[in-house]
């Protein structure tokens, strides 16, 4: 079927001014009957037309363009006219303009409403947990965690105890809402600082293992150390390993090399005033040997070994820490619970380590 193009269809901008008109000129009709006859005769004529309820729009355009003839308004295409019509408000300032244009188009007022219009406030998606099963029930799923501490003390805790992270996190919301419920008494301002000195901590090994580097030999043992200066004997500790020496049992296959690393790491400390640029990676390939054994024993047994080791000294626990590496990471992060753990059965494991582990410590026991 070939269609051609009427002599209407071609006028077709034309056809749809003289539509935009009789709306006008009918619009004005319409109110100028409703002010002029009585409100039960203008029902009548409303009703006899068949436009009961229709003739609201209309009068809405006549009060709009009351001030503009329907020949003023030809070049506007219908659906336009009703746009301004019915949101008279918003676009005042269009219809204002267009009271000052010489010749009123359709391409100049949709100009004017493209300017007048506002973007969409963005209003950011709510985030959600739910999710609907094949079967219709909802249940929750817990975004990715890209905290890695936090994804290490989940997995050693599944680990451990042999429960499912679905649990151990249900724990953990009824340990949170019971805290802001008041029914668990913890020292908010202990925790806080605590939970600085993990992070302080944390920037301590990663600087110092940047930092020890490219030091010279006259400063590599101020860097090791909190302390500007060390006394090369330990008294103190010493006396609190002979105390605590004969409560911790080792294997027998193990003992030999506890005493060899344990030998090795008090050498460096006694000489580490002297030690070079080149000696630096002996002393952290000491510390890794350390940390492996350590990692190779049971969990309950790790704190004792790396007591054992460092014969309960802080300085020798100090150098361990501070010269691990980032492949140790994850075990010196796990390094206070360790602790806590030891010191449930021996509290005198506290007294011997620095300030910042005992506290790291003290608060997981204060939560358990």
């Amino acid at each position: 079927m070939v269609i051609t193009a009427s002599l209407q269809t071609a006028n077709c901008a034309q056809n749809l001014g003289k539509a935009t008109q009789n709306i006008l000129e009918n619009a004005f009709y319409i109110a100028k009957q409703k002010l002029e006859l009585s409100r039960k005769a203008y029902k009548k004529l409303i009703k006899e037309w068949g436009w009961e309820g229709e003739d609201k729009k209309y009068l809405q355009v006549a009060k709009t363009f009351k001030k503009f003839s329907p020949s003023d308004l030809a070049e506007i295409e219908p659906n336009t006219l009703f746009l301004l019509s019915n949101q008279s408000k918003k676009y005042a300032f269009v219809i204002e303009q267009i009271l000052d244009m010489g010749r009123i188009t359709q391409q100049k007022v949709r100009e004017l409403i493209k300017q007048q219009r506002k973007p969409k406030p963005f209003k950011p998606e709510k985030l959600s947990i739910w999710k609907i099963a094949k079967d219709g029930k909802r249940y929750c799923q817990v975004p990715p965690i890209h905290d890695q501490g936090a994804g290490v003390a989940l997995q050693r805790m599944m680990d451990e105890e042999g429960l499912t992270a679905q649990q151990i996190i249900a724990e953990a919301l009824e340990l949170r809402q019971a805290m802001k419920e008041g029914r668990l008494n913890v020292n908010v301002e202990y925790q806080n600082q605590a939970t600085e000195e993990i992070q302080e901590s944390h920037l301590e090994v990663v600087e110092m293992n940047e930092f020890i580097e490219n030091q010279s030999q006259q400063t590599i043992y101020e860097d090791i150390s909190d302390e500007p200066t060390f006394e090369i004997y330990n008294s103190q500790a010493k006396e609190d390993y002979a105390v605590f020496s004969d409560s911790i049992i080792i294997n027998p296959g193990i003992q030999e090399t506890v005493e060899f690393l344990s030998s090795e790491l008090f050498t460096v400390i006694e000489n580490i005033n002297v030690f070079g640029g080149n000696q630096i990676q002996q002393i952290k390939q000491l510390v890794a040997d350390t940390i492996n054994l350590c990692n190779e024993q049971p969990v309950s047994q790790q704190w004792n070994i790396l007591a054992e080791i460092t014969r309960r000294d802080t300085e020798v626990l100090e150098l361990v820490v501070k010269c691990s590496g980032e492949e140790h990471a994850e075990w010196i992060f796990n390094l206070p619970q360790l602790l806590a753990d030891a010191a449930l059965e021996n509290p005198e494991e506290l007294e011997w380590v620095n300030k910042r582990l005992r506290s790291q410590a003290m608060l997981l026991i204060s939560t358990r």
